[in-house]
């Protein structure tokens, strides 16, 4: 059901899978002691607007950010994944950067992806290909395995206060068996 204002989001079968595979990874970083509980609260607001799918959600506005390092034959880089929602949008963007001595650096795009509520999603076409950098393996329709301990997992959120009074997660970051295996 609409508000009147707002139409629904038009989801295709490849939209539908590449939400399926965000949902799994928000539930990964939800469930593992890696992120704050008031980190949790915000990626909770995703998880809410994502659930009522192909519904749009307003006055939800928050960004969720991993970045991870990358050392492999002579080259240096950080690879990151990138899911936003904002009134009727939502966006998706996997890339990052490589360094290597004597060659310099290159930045690049593994996908980026976008829906707003009433149109068609914008892709870049690279559905084919691998969404996370090659040294994560996974398709459209998997989860990346890679371990969120080496991650930096950011959130940004106007709306939640609490962000701002937050210190580091306790403890040591591990997965649960639970979100491992989602």
């Amino acid at each position: 059901m609409t508000d009147g204002m707002t139409k629904p989001y038009r989801l295709n079968t490849s939209d539908l899978l590449v939400l399926e595979a965000a949902e799994q990874l928000l539930r990964r970083i939800a469930t593992s002691n890696c992120i704050t509980h008031a980190q949790l609260v915000s990626i909770a607001k995703v998880q809410h607007v994502l659930s009522q799918l192909p519904r749009a959600t307003r006055s939800v506005h928050v960004t969720v950010s991993i970045s991870w390092s990358i050392n492999r034959d002579g080259a240096r880089g950080s690879s990151g994944w990138q899911f936003s929602v904002a009134d009727n949008e939502l966006t998706l963007y996997c890339g990052g950067s490589e360094y290597t001595e004597g060659v310099g650096s290159d930045s690049f795009t593994t996908m980026s992806w976008s829906a707003y509520a009433g149109r068609s999603t914008d892709y870049d076409g690279s559905w084919d290909s691998k969404w996370m950098v090659s040294q994560y393996p996974g398709s459209l329709d998997e989860v990346p395995s890679f371990p969120l301990g080496e991650c930096d997992i950011s959130v940004e959120d106007d709306d939640n206060p609490l962000l701002w009074d937050s210190d580091d997660p306790d403890g040591d970051c591990e997965e649960s068996s639970a979100g491992a295996d989602a």
